[in-house]
């Protein structure tokens, strides 16, 4: 076997959840997701698959106010470390909107649009870590973000 020919054989294994700054900006913005009842908070893990970013971070809400406010408690929780996107589309409407934070791009779409667009198909290839509450509960969470381990994304709470 030709291992200077083999990609398979040379490309990173990754695993989450890791201790990687980009995933613990992904992992972030879950909580701040969750924050505002998102539903089917997901992570697709990019590294290797694009060189757009290394993760993408899914999440439904039920009405065009309620991912605008996913949207935003992301875009607040975030600037409170010091990120804030570099872009963004589609907070005027509310349907999808997209934060681009370099490394991680998150996408807070209403159940419809999602399924219309499928972007969990076309990344199949990306390996998926779904968050809910209960990771937010986890050591691995406590130990990387400590500053929101102590607390609970309770809904209507502006103090995260």
């Amino acid at each position: 076997m030709n291992r200077e020919n083999d990609d398979a054989a040379t490309a990173p294994i990754y695993a989450m959840p890791d201790d990687s700054p980009g995933f613990g900006l992904a992992e972030r913005a879950c909580y701040h997701l969750l924050s505002r009842r998102a539903e089917d908070v997901v992570i697709l893990d990019l590294r290797g698959l694009s060189d757009v970013c290394d993760f993408f971070v899914l999440a439904s809400g039920q009405a065009d106010v309620q991912v605008k406010a996913m949207a935003s408690a992301v875009r607040r929780g975030l600037s409170k470390v010091g990120q804030k996107p570099v872009g963004s589309e589609g907070e005027g409407q509310g349907r999808w909107v997209l934060l681009d934070f370099v490394d991680v791009v998150v996408h807070a779409l209403k159940p419809e649009v999602r399924e219309y667009y499928q972007l969990e198909r076309l990344w199949s290839d990306a390996r998926a870590f779904p968050v809910a509450e209960e990771h937010l509960a986890s050591e691995g969470f406590r130990r990387r973000q400590p500053d929101l381990a102590d607390t609970s994304p309770a809904p209507g709470d502006d103090q995260r």
